[in-house]
Parts: C-alpha cells; sequence; structure tokens
C-alpha cells in the first residue's frame, strides 16, 4: 500500500485472521469473534430467524415497502452487456472476480444515469476494483473523493447499504 492513508479509508478494512483456514490458533480466534456476535440470541438452529426478529415485520402490506406500488414505480430496467463477451476460453486461468468486476464496468458504463454499485464490502480486496475505470467512490466524509459524482457506494453494513439503496430509488421515483 505504500504511502496510502490506511485509518479511516477503504483501506482499513482487510481480513483480520487471514490464515484462520489453516491455523489453529487463528481459527479459535476467529470463531470466538464471530460467537461474540450472538447469532444463537437472533437464529434457530436450523438458521432460520427467531422470533424477536420476524416480530418487526409489518403484518399490513402497506406497511412492507415491497409491496408498495411506489417502491417500483421509478425502474428503469439496465442495459446489460452479453456476459458472453466476458468469457474466457476453456482451460484458460483467471479470477473470476476479476472477469464479473470488467462486467460490472460495462454495466456502469452502459447505465451513466441509472445504475450505482451498492457493496457491503471493500472492493479492491474482493478483486472487483475495474469498476473504478470509470467511475469512483461516492464518499461524503472522505477528502480523496468528496463531490466527485461517484456512483459506487462502498460501506461495511448491510443494512445501510439497502437503507441507501432503497432511499435513492425511491427519490428516483
Amino acid at each position: 500500500m505504500g504511502n496510502e492513508i490506511i485509518e479511516g479509508s477503504f483501506h482499513a478494512h482487510q481480513v483480520p485472521l487471514p490464515a484462520a483456514a489453516t491455523d489453529d490458533e487463528q481459527l479459535k480466534l476467529l470463531n470466538q469473534w464471530l460467537a461474540s456476535y450472538k447469532p444463537h440470541e437472533l437464529f434457530e438452529a436450523d438458521g432460520s430467524p427467531k422470533a424477536v426478529v420476524t416480530s418487526i415485520i409489518p403484518e399490513k402490506a402497506e406497511f412492507r415497502m415491497g409491496q408498495r406500488r411506489e417502491t417500483y414505480a421509478g425502474y428503469t430496467p439496465l442495459e446489460v452487456a452479453d456476459w458472453k463477451g466476458f468469457a474466457l476460453e476453456a482451460g484458460t486461468e483467471a479470477s473470476c472476480m476479476l472477469t464479473i468486476g470488467n462486467l460490472i464496468d460495462k454495466i456502469l458504463v452502459d447505465n451513466p444515469t441509472t445504475c450505482r454499485m451498492f457493496s457491503p464490502d471493500e472492493l479492491e480486496s474482493n478483486k472487483l476494483n475495474a469498476v473504478f475505470r470509470h467511475t469512483n467512490r461516492n464518499f461524503q466524509w472522505d477528502p480523496e473523493t468528496h463531490a466527485r459524482g461517484g456512483r459506487v457506494i462502498e460501506i461495511l453494513s448491510e443494512h445501510t447499504c439497502q437503507g441507501l439503496l432503497q432511499g435513492i430509488y425511491l427519490i428516483n421515483c
């Protein structure tokens, strides 16, 4: 990374225990960390959500965003390039993430006013940084990307990404 700012930037998110797959001590630490989120309080043994989670879902359809006409009224289908143009010859080795990053970049280019990318994870470490060929991140707090018109929203919270996506969609209806 060299002289890049790490703290307070998208570079701060990296794999905390990179050898957990082969190092028993790191695996133990990873399991302890994940258990600290107390998933047993939210999920049944079969993985289904407990009543404490499902009880907040509104019973009336008019209070469920996904069932309101306004949620979809402004929908504009994306122009999506034929994925076959990004396929590789049999026997060729390539990163699937780098390859799909090229397709996503093309989708962003072909849909300059109707497409944004919402990512609940940092894109560079996931090898999806091809999307930055034609756009930037849209961080409001980061001087490097503030108000630069980027169409990539990158934040380590699936809930916030979904809320941003829904809010932007409703504003554009």
